[in-house]
């Protein structure tokens, strides 16, 4: 019986010794991962704090030079397309104590219309047989414009959660190309009164205008704007923008009302951090 008690004393004995190894080696090895999990936080913490971030974006565009609001000439929207619809930006941001910062960006934008509107006393000056005649025309007027352009956003940023960023600022707008052009037809002009002489358009007549020289090349507006991240660095955005003035000069007086540059982007992006 006696040997029996000693032997159940050792098992007893080495069992709790190695009950006691692997319980201080499985409580290092949780403080270890506790660690190691810590100090990854931290560097994140940091990282955010500290760094700078970095990404790219591709979108489809769309939108329209248009008065706001919409003109009373304007009586009828008949057609409408995008002329252009693509926009591609390189950015960086930087945030501070993980949730605000400042975003800035270099994008290449090509934005446009087309549309066929019908119109009534519409203030126009318009070509026919190399002449050119002002005056008010009812009809139909058929628009194409595209802005190929340098936009430079440099704006406001929050970072509500680890996925969703929201942005507000201005930018600057360079117009590399300006088209601003169409025709006018099934209608008739009043030359220089609203009043003047009737000139018709009909059985297939048409008149032209070209306003893309007094496009302005340089053009100022603001930016709303949210970016969610989805998996492995790439997400999805939208953009909204709207010009801060007319985009034609001023000292433009054919047309008589303001033509803001208002476009919307959806697309997806990819950041580094």
């Amino acid at each position: 019986m006696m040997m029996k008690n000693r032997h159940f004393n050792i098992i007893f004995l080495v069992a709790t010794l190695l009950l006691s190894t692997f319980s201080a080696s499985a409580e290092n090895e949780t403080q270890r991962q506790d660690s190691l999990m810590n100090e990854d936080s931290k560097s994140v913490s940091q990282r955010d704090w500290n760094g700078w971030g970095y990404g790219c974006r591709l979108g489809f565009t769309i939108g329209g030079i248009t008065p706001v609001p919409l003109s009373a000439e304007i009586r009828e929207m008949m057609t409408f397309s995008p002329n252009g619809a693509f926009m591609q930006e390189f950015y960086g941001y930087k945030l501070f104590k993980e949730r605000l910062g400042f975003y800035f960006g270099e994008r290449l934008a090509i934005e446009g219309m087309n549309v066929e509107a019908r119109v009534k006393n519409y203030h126009m000056s318009i070509e026919q047989g190399g002449d050119y005649i002002s005056g008010y025309f009812t009809g139909v007027d058929k628009t194409e414009a595209k802005l190929i352009s340098v936009k430079i956003p440099i704006e406001f940023m929050a970072r509500v959660n680890s996925r969703l960023d929201l942005r507000v600022g201005p930018y600057i707008q360079i117009n590399l190309h300006r088209e601003f052009k169409g025709e006018v037809y099934d209608g008739y002009l009043r030359e220089n009164t609203p009043t003047g002489q009737k000139i018709i358009f009909s059985d297939g007549s048409k008149a032209t205008y070209d306003f893309s020289e007094d496009v302005k090349k340089t053009c100022f507006g603001a930016e709303v704007a949210a970016d969610f991240l989805i998996k492995n660095n790439f997400g999805i955005f939208a953009n909204l923008d709207y010009g801060f003035g007319s985009v034609f000069a001023d000292d433009f007086e054919t047309i008589t009302f303001k033509m803001y540059p208002i476009f919307f982007s959806l697309g997806v992006s990819y950041r580094i951090e």
